[in-house]
């Protein structure tokens, strides 16, 4: 029976570039149920450079959009730099990542270590909603909600990720043909 590597390793067997993939019934913590069609293998460097891009063309019209624009162009310039320059794998790492039979990251996928979950991770590009989630209460300072304002307008607000464990996701689809949910398949035994 496949385990969470066996499943990477059919994901790694498509499209080494962009594809996409389609998260069917997805249901996150708050209990809102839908179809998620995602870019899969998409490069989070890409879209935080065309975030920065995105960024730099809006003008604040208010000393807190201001701030926000700077502290979020600050974040992308950080994220850009853990990108180009991450620090050296450690046994405290939280994630395991996936490498093809060639040694390349196979990009979008990852694994937690205590938990044995798999996370999926991809540019959203279409959303079908079954079932909305929960009232929730938002209660964020102003500059929060500026900041969250202006990177509507930017790739990275479009980014998620996935959390896989049972009775979550009815199946995943990618390039026509369904795959099982990983997490209820035994964990590896590695």
């Amino acid at each position: 029976m496949p385990t969470n590597a066996s499943f990477v390793s059919e994901l790694s067997k498509f499209r080494p570039g962009s594809t996409f993939l389609t998260l069917h019934k997805y249901r996150n913590a708050g209990g809102e149920i839908a179809d998620y069609s995602i870019v899969f293998h998409m490069s989070y460097e890409s879209a935080v450079k065309r975030s920065i891009t995105a960024l730099e063309s809006i003008t604040p019209t208010t000393d807190l959009e201001k701030v926000a624009k700077s502290e979020l162009m600050a974040s992308f310039i950080k994220s850009l730099e853990m990108i180009n320059n991450p620090p050296e794998p450690s046994d405290t790492d939280t994630y395991d990542v996936f490498t093809d039979e060639n040694g390349a990251l196979i990009k979008g996928v990852k694994v937690h270590r205590k938990t044995n979950t798999l996370h999926l991770f991809g540019l959203i590009v279409h959303k079908k909603l079954y079932m909305p989630s929960g009232v929730r209460v938002v209660n964020h300072l102003p500059l929060t909600l500026a900041k969250n304002k202006l990177r509507e307008n930017c790739p990275v607000s479009k980014f998620r990720q996935f959390k896989i464990v049972p009775n979550q996701i009815d199946r995943i689809t990618v390039q026509s043909k369904d795959l099982l949910p990983p997490d209820l398949l035994p964990p590896d035994q590695g």
